[in-house]
């Protein structure tokens, strides 16, 4: 089943705000008549007339949920759900001090991960969720075969190009790396750059390389596992990834990526991007308004990034938030209908509708995107939306950062691609060590 909506995409996450008066930690609080919810429908109260209160926690303000919280107050009258809002700079300590506590709130937005599963702060999904959602947004939310977290609406980045620069020189959009490679060539024979990026951020430089990755391994059949097994010190970046990266050279070898642009900051390579002078850009959607201010009238459209396998492609993103059930509450079933009317099209759809930017990992959903976004559209389908990185744990920040460092080096000429990787597993095993 497909459920579309139209709309122009704002950014991938909502801007988080100061904290706001309801962001102190809370008791449990088992409703009105102190039980567990049924396990009966609940379309109607329960015998006594009281609803079964649910807290919800998340670090996005109650605007970012509004229609859904509107559909659970209409289609679950049985609950009363209360939504908490915690600043994120915040949020991680005060709802971690009430799981430790066997308290804090029945649903929870993130902090689902190896530590806080292990230590056994949530409930087990896979019986009532397995299969309904694609393995790209599941995966980092479920360990040892078992699901913890349901992913909500993906953050994504592609392959921005400017369209009349492709008309005026004939050029296709390309679905293989060889293809691209070959209209970068064009590009580059009539004096344009073919993609602007900002290799000075190390971020940037890391996730260029992981969209190939994405393409050539970790988005396969064979390497499906690799995130886990990373994590777990079971599998090595070095044995895994190099052949990626070796073809990843292949952008400076033909001179799309050049060492000069180390010191390239991002806004001046949306710069020349918008000024005719580059024709593409690796990003998402929340720099498409500063697209249109810069240039009104450029014709955008983006494709997915591309590997040497072919296929949909792939888009670098993730869940913005995976919601799970505290495994303390004391209100499981009333906390699991929430989650299961979250998981049909039409709780998709509603929780969209304030957090527009992504593509939804629940199967068979697909929210149309505008047109800017149509040569994406079979990535979307598919489910191919996936940033590695949430697959690695508590490794995950300071690999982001060495990954990037090194692949900086490579650019620059003071790496190879085998030193690079040897680096970023040396400091997984020092991280795992501790």
């Amino acid at each position: 089943m497909m459920f579309t909506v139209v709309s122009m995409l704002l950014a991938a996450t909502t801007v988080l705000a100061g904290c706001g008066s309801n962001n102190q930690p809370a008791s449990p609080d088992t409703g009105q008549n102190g039980q567990e919810a049924g396990t009966g429908s609940s379309k109607e109260p329960n015998e006594t007339g009281a609803k079964t209160k649910v807290r919800l926690s998340y670090w996005n303000k109650e605007e970012s949920m509004a229609s859904l919280l509107a559909l659970i107050e209409e289609k679950l009258p049985n609950v009363d759900l209360e939504y908490q809002f915690i600043d994120a700079t915040q949020y991680d300590t005060i709802i971690k001090t009430q799981l430790a506590a066997g308290e804090g709130p029945d649903i929870v937005g993130g902090l689902i991960d190896d530590t806080t599963v292990k230590l056994g702060y949530f409930e087990d999904l896979t019986e009532r969720f397995a299969g309904k959602y694609h393995d790209s947004g599941t995966s980092y939310v479920t360990f040892e075969g078992k699901l913890y977290g349901l992913p909500q609406a993906s953050w994504f980045n592609g392959v921005y190009y400017n369209k009349d620069l492709f008309t005026q020189y004939g050029l296709t959009v390309p679905t293989t790396l060889d293809e691209y490679f070959a209209v970068a060539q064009t590009f580059l024979d009539n004096g344009i750059k073919p993609q602007a990026i900002g290799l000075k951020n190390a971020n940037v430089a890391m996730q260029s390389f992981i969209a190939l990755a994405l393409n050539d391994y970790i988005g396969t059949a064979e390497g499906k596992d690799f995130d886990e097994a990373f994590r777990k010190g079971e599998a090595t970046m070095k044995e895994a990834l190099l052949p990626a990266l070796q073809t990843w050279t292949q952008y400076l070898e033909r001179g799309i990526f050049t060492k000069d642009m180390l010191g390239l900051e991002e806004e001046q390579a949306i710069d020349e991007f918008t000024s005719g002078k580059a024709a593409m850009f690796q990003s998402g959607p929340w720099y498409m308004d500063t697209f249109k201010q810069k240039n009104p009238n450029m014709n955008i459209g983006m494709f997915p990034n591309l590997g040497t396998k072919g296929g949909a492609g792939w888009m670098v993103g993730g869940p913005g938030v995976a919601f799970g059930i505290n495994a303390k509450s004391k209100v499981k079933e009333a906390a699991f209908e929430v989650l299961e009317l979250l998981s049909t099209p039409e709780g998709q759809q509603a929780y969209w509708e304030d957090n527009k930017g992504g593509s939804s990992y629940l199967k068979g959903v697909v929210f149309e995107m505008p047109e800017e976004y149509a040569d994406a559209q079979a990535a979307f389908e598919q489910g191919n939306v996936y940033f590695p990185p949430n697959g690695w744990g508590t490794l995950r920040n300071p690999i982001i950062d060495e990954l990037g460092k090194m692949i900086q080096a490579v650019v620059g000429g003071h790496a190879t691609p085998e030193q690079a990787l040897e680096s970023a597993d040396k400091k997984a095993e020092s991280l795992r060590n501790k």
